[in-house]
């Protein structure tokens, strides 16, 4: 029974903070004496048996950083992690993965607050109120990677996804294409969004029709959508949220017939190795996870040692369009 018992249980139990709960388990010298009282009852009355190695860590003289991302499966995340474990290692950080294939509720992140960690690095792309309302109360930096907080109560390191989309659609415009398709994912992501923005205003201002449609990441999925769309006829240019959706609609076009970049342009978001290994091979906004990972890294540092004043600050690495076989020289 006592492992059913989260975190949130002994805050909600103790009608205090789900901060207050890790200070009483962690730091206890930091709690009035009366709180900390009140919340170690409680503790005891409910058989709550916090992590043994989030207790180990309270005592740790290495600094710990937590990374929450939602999965491990993509190459984004993999070389972005990459770039995190190198800067971390400058300063000497213990790194602790945390994967939130489930999603971002209140037992994980309790789970998350509970390990005794000196700041987080949040990749996780869908924020809702209830990991707000998780951050809020949350005693440790937390940045946001590669997203824009919800909030200018925290900061984050990433790309201007939304110029960048403005950019490379209004580039394929003045090229003379009149066409151009863009592909974002049926759920619903804040970077995906931002990038629908930029290529809707690009399209706009040229008086262009838009032409958007929204697929699954499943490669088993939007191969179906892409064989009913392309049926009726290519696009000048399909422009896709991600590399591997990009490669996916290149592969059925080819299949189908079309000539790429003959008779259809692809280009794709986020220059992962999947982009040079195509065929052919993907022009991309190239986005630097590698670096985004390291500055997030040094910023959290800061943030953590108190060198930096603000937490709010929103970092933007600069991008690139890194033009490949897959679209015309023009």
């Amino acid at each position: 029974m006592s492992q059913q018992i989260k975190i949130y249980d002994i805050a909600g139990a103790a009608g205090v903070s789900l901060a207050t709960v890790s200070r009483v388990l962690n730091h206890p010298e930091k709690v009035k004496e009366a709180t900390r009282n009140k919340v170690l009852r409680i503790i005891k009355e409910k058989g709550y048996k916090p992590n043994a190695n989030a207790r180990g860590l309270a005592s740790r003289k290495s600094t710990t950083v937590a990374i929450v991302i939602p999965k491990i499966s993509r190459a984004s995340v993999a070389e972005m992690i990459q770039g995190i474990d190198d800067s971390a290692k400058k300063f000497g950080y213990t790194l602790r993965l945390f994967i939130a294939e489930a999603g971002l509720n209140k037992d994980f992140w309790g789970e998350v607050v509970a390990s005794s960690v000196d700041g987080i690095l949040l990749m996780n792309d869908e924020v809702t109120q209830e990991v707000v309302s998780g951050l809020k109360s949350t005693p440790v930096p937390v940045v946001f990677i590669n997203q824009l907080p919800p909030s200018d109560e925290f900061g984050s390191v990433g790309l201007d996804y939304e110029n960048a989309a403005y950019q490379v659609t209004k580039l394929m415009i003045e090229r003379g294409n009149k066409d151009i398709m863009f592909i974002s994912t049926e759920h619903k992501y804040t970077v995906n969004d931002m990038k629908e923005r930029g290529y809707r205003r690009a399209m706009q201002e040229a008086g262009l029709p838009e032409n958007i449609i929204y697929t699954s990441g499943d490669i088993n999925i939007n191969e179906k959508d892409f064989k009913e769309i392309l049926a009726k006829g290519a696009p000048d240019v399909a422009i896709a949220v991600r590399d591997s959706i990009a490669i996916s609609f290149m592969n059925v076009a080819q299949n189908m017939g079309y000539k790429v970049p003959d008779q259809v342009q692809v280009i794709g978001f986020q220059n992962t190795r999947y982009a040079v290994l195509s065929n052919p091979k993907l022009t991309c906004v190239d986005t630097p996870v590698y670096e985004i990972g390291a500055k997030a890294m040094a910023y959290l540092t800061e943030l953590m040692t108190g060198r930096a004043n603000k937490a709010n600050s929103n970092v933007l690495i600069d991008y690139q369009i890194v033009w490949r076989e897959s679209t015309r020289n023009e």
